[in-house]
């Protein structure tokens, strides 16, 4: 199945986001036994909707390739789940 690039961008950066989401949700639970806020859980979903609203309008921006935001996506990820513990 042949998908245009920009979709493949998509599904990557949406596919980041969830594996965050799941992996701090998970290791907060059981890893650390902490409950968290569920707002604090679900930030990296919060920087899928930053991609979707300010990187794909954006033509010739830096803030339009995907890799800067499945990077930042992992940044805001690790930094939310340091700042729980």
């Amino acid at each position: 199945m042949d998908l245009p690039p920009e979709v493949a961008a998509d599904l990557r950066v949406a596919a980041v986001a969830a594996g965050c989401t799941v992996a701090l949700s998970l290791t907060l639970r059981y890893g650390l036994g902490v409950t968290a806020n569920p707002l604090l859980r679900l930030s990296p979903i919060a920087m899928y909707f930053g991609y979707l609203f300010l990187g794909k309008g954006s033509t010739g921006s830096a803030f339009e390739n995907s890799r800067l935001w499945m990077i930042a996506t992992a940044v805001v990820t690790v930094a939310t789940g340091l700042y729980i513990a």
